[in-house]
C-alpha cells in the first residue's frame, strides 16, 4: 500500500508524533510511505521520503492509495487540490482533539467557534474521518456525517533503552531528596492542561513534590502560583525535554489533569512504563482506562484532586500493574497499526 501523510511540520509534538509512529510501523509491515509538510520545523526524522511543500504546490495524489492528513492546513490543502473527478485514491483525516472545546480554550469562545466551523467544513472532502476514541466519534457525529466517521486509538512507541544523562539524573534526584514522593508530568504549558490543580493540591500533600517537563505561555503564571501558595520549593520546572518519557522511571505518580484532551500520548507512555496515573474525569480518560487502572478526580471539585493523588500513591502497585496490562492488550503498537490498516483497506474496497 502507498500512503501519503500531510502534516503541518515535523515538530516533535502531538499529531506529528502519531504520524511518526504510524509511518514507522507501516514501513515495518512492508508498506511505502511519504511525508509532506509545510513549516520548516524539522525535529523528527522519518525513515521514508520527506518533502516540504507549499499550499500552492500540487501533489499528484494518484501516485498513492491513501492520502492521510493531520491538522487544519493539511486538510485545507486536500480541500483545495483534491480533484472533483472520481479517483481510486482515498482520503483520510484524523481529528486529534475535541474541536470546539479545545479551540475555545485556545482562541476564546467566538474565534474558537469560527475556526472550528471552518475546520469541519474542510473535513467534508475527506472520505473517512478518524476520531481518537469512541467518545470523540460520538462527539463529531453531531457535526459530520456518521457514515464518514470511525475511530482508532493511539499508541506510543517508546525506546526503553534511552536514559537520562548523568547531569539530568543528578538534578532530578537532588530535587526529590531522600523521602519525598514525586509526581511528574510532561506537556505544553497551557491553561488547557490544568497543571494549576496539581500545584494547588500540594498544599494538602506536604510530602509530595511535582516535576513539570515542558514549556509554554503560562510557565511564569505557574511559577508565580507556586510562590504565592508557598510550595515553590516543591515544584521543579525542567523546560522542554526531547523524549521526556526518559524521566518516567523516576516518578512515583504521573499526572494528567487536563480540561480537554484528544487522546493523551503521555498517558500511554506512563502506562507503558507501568506508572501509577492520576487524571481528571474527562470522558475520553474514562474510556481509555477504568477506575481500577487509574486514579480519577472531578474537575468540578478541587478537593478531590489531593485525594486522587493520595490514592495513586497508596494503590500504586495495583494501578501501575493494571494500566500497563491495559496498554499491552489494547493500546500496543501492533493494535494501533492494525486498526489503521483495517480502515485503509475497507476504504479501498468500497
Amino acid at each position: 500500500m502507498r500512503v501519503l501523510f500531510i502534516v503541518p511540520s515535523l515538530k516533535n509534538a502531538g499529531p506529528v508524533i502519531v504520524v511518526y509512529d504510524l509511518v514507522h510501523l507501516l514501513i515495518k509491515r512492508g508498506h511505502k510511505c511519504c511525508v509532506c509538510y509545510f513549516d520548516k520545523v524539522e525535529e523528527l526524522s522519518f525513515n521514508c521520503d520527506v518533502v516540504q511543500i507549499s499550499m500552492r504546490q500540487k501533489i499528484n495524489f494518484s501516485d498513492y492509495d491513501i492520502v492521510h492528513t493531520h491538522g487544519y492546513r493539511p486538510q485545507l490543502y486536500v480541500f483545495l487540490h483534491k480533484s472533483w473527478n472520481k479517483s481510486s485514491t482515498r482520503f483520510v483525516t484524523t481529528m486529534h482533539n475535541y474541536l470546539f472545546s479545545d479551540f475555545g480554550y485556545t482562541y476564546g469562545k467566538i474565534r474558537g467557534l469560527i475556526y472550528g466551523t471552518l475546520y469541519l467544513l474542510v473535513n467534508l472532502r475527506a472520505d473517512k474521518i478518524v476520531a481518537l476514541s469512541k467518545d470523540a466519534q460520538h462527539y463529531y457525529s453531531r457535526f459530520l456525517p456518521s457514515c464518514k466517521l470511525t475511530y482508532a486509538y493511539n499508541t506510543r512507541v517508546c525506546d526503553f533503552s534511552k536514559k537520562l544523562s548523568t547531569e539530568e539524573e543528578r538534578e532530578l534526584l537532588a530535587f526529590r531528596g531522600e523521602s519525598a514522593r514525586l509526581v511528574g508530568t510532561s506537556c505544553a504549558l497551557s491553561p488547557l492542561k490544568g497543571l494549576d490543580l496539581i500545584i494547588q493540591a500540594l498544599q494538602e500533600l506536604p510530602q509530595t513534590k511535582f516535576c513539570i517537563i515542558g514549556d509554554g505561555k503560562i510557565k511564569n503564571d505557574l511559577i508565580q502560583l507556586s510562590v504565592k501558595l508557598k510550595v515553590s520549593d516543591r515544584v521543579l520546572f525542567l523546560g522542554y525535554k526531547k523524549d521526556a518519557y526518559k524521566y518516567l522511571p523516576y516518578f512515583d505518580v504521573y499526572a494528567i489533569p487536563s480540561h480537554s484532551e484528544g487522546f493523551p500520548l503521555a498517558m500511554l507512555e506512563a502506562a507503558a512504563y507501568g506508572k501509577s496515573i492520576v487524571a481528571s474525569n474527562l470522558s475520553v480518560f474514562k474510556e481509555i482506562f477504568t477506575g481500577d487502572e487509574i486514579s480519577i478526580f472531578d474537575l468540578n471539585d478541587e478537593k478531590s484532586v489531593p485525594n486522587a493523588i493520595e490514592r495513586a500513591f497508596l494503590e500504586k502497585e495495583k494501578l501501575s500493574r493494571n494500566a500497563k496490562l491495559k496498554y499491552g492488550n489494547v493500546y500496543s503498537p501492533d493494535n494501533f497499526v492494525s486498526r489503521y490498516l483495517a480502515i485503509y483497506t475497507k476504504l479501498l474496497l468500497e
